[in-house]
């Protein structure tokens, strides 16, 4: 009889243990209004038609876990018509003391309202608020300053141009938060006597921050003018002042880079004028000589 009662006890403690660990992760929800159970957040909170949304609750008593929760959503686009509400699984943590959805973008001046139903490891729901937010449109922001040079900033490369040479012309927003949305290169080139000519290019991103495009190669003798015309975000157009660069003759110094002698040739001219110097002296110290005895 007594070892019977001891395995009994030991079966006993081993269950209350087991109950005793396990409790708090299947504790029920300590009241029925679900925000005195859970927050309830998203963000951004004011989200742009760039910008996916994070929706997250969690739980606020310690040792209180979300068994599962479901989110349900309603669309109204900017013609106000409205789809929904859809439930969606949320996705729960590790530990699930938190779940969390993630809503795709939507254009400006879309609405988006959700609620949320959560249930406890007792399998008590709740049922959230209402929820939402309004979609706004990306910041646009136009130029800040009235003349071209205080809003862009023009970079010429090489920067000292030689003839037959490709030049490539650079611009850049001054303003962190003001963006260039396009731009054109005009130009207008001269050579020699001939007749002025005139041209353009457009201006396209190399990266998130510089648009660029690249003027040809002149011949000597080329006078290059050229002119930027930019627009912001909000399509208002800005000019440049005139900028130029002149391929002169002068300034041509393609062909005037030759090559250095070889060591050989330092060490055979070193030789020679060791020999020849001496040799020249003698002869001068002889004709003088001769002149001085005549």
């Amino acid at each position: 009889m007594r070892p019977t009662f001891v395995v009994l006890a030991v079966f006993v403690l081993v269950a209350l243990a087991v109950s005793a660990a396990s409790s708090p992760a299947r504790a029920a929800w300590p009241s029925p209004v679900f925000e005195a159970n859970l927050n309830v957040d998203w963000s951004p909170l004011r989200p742009t038609d760039q910008d996916r949304v994070t929706i997250v609750i969690r739980t606020i008593p310690v040792n209180t876990f979300i068994k599962g929760a479901t989110v349900y959503l309603s669309i109204t686009d900017p013609d106000n018509v409205t789809q929904g509400p859809f439930p969606n699984p949320m996705l729960l943590g590790n530990p699930p003391t938190q779940a969390t959805f993630g809503v795709r973008s939507y254009p400006n001046a879309t609405t988006v309202s959700f609620y949320m139903v959560a249930w406890d490891f007792e399998n008590d729901v709740v049922t959230s608020h209402a929820y939402g937010y309004r979609v706004e449109g990306t910041p646009s922001y136009g130029w800040r300053h009235p003349g071209f040079d205080e809003n862009v900033a023009v970079i010429l490369s090489p920067p000292l141009p030689q003839p037959h040479d490709e030049v490539t012309v650079s611009i850049r927003s001054r303003e962190e938060n003001v963006a260039i949305a396009g731009a054109n290169l005009y130009l207008k080139y001269l050579y020699q006597s001939e007749s002025p000519k005139a041209g353009g290019y457009a201006m396209g991103y190399v990266n998130a921050t510089y648009l660029a495009a690249t003027i040809p190669g002149f011949p000597p003798g080329t006078q290059v003018i050229y002119w930027i015309v930019a627009w912001d975000k909000e399509v208002q157009t800005i000019q440049s002042p005139l900028y130029s660069y002149n391929l002169s003759v002068d300034k041509y110094t393609r062909h005037e880079n030759l090559p250095f002698p070889s060591p050989e040739a330092y060490v055979g001219t070193s030789i020679g004028l060791a020999v020849l110097v001496p040799v020249a002296i003698y002869f001068a110290d002889v004709r003088r000589r001769r002149r001085s005895l005549s």
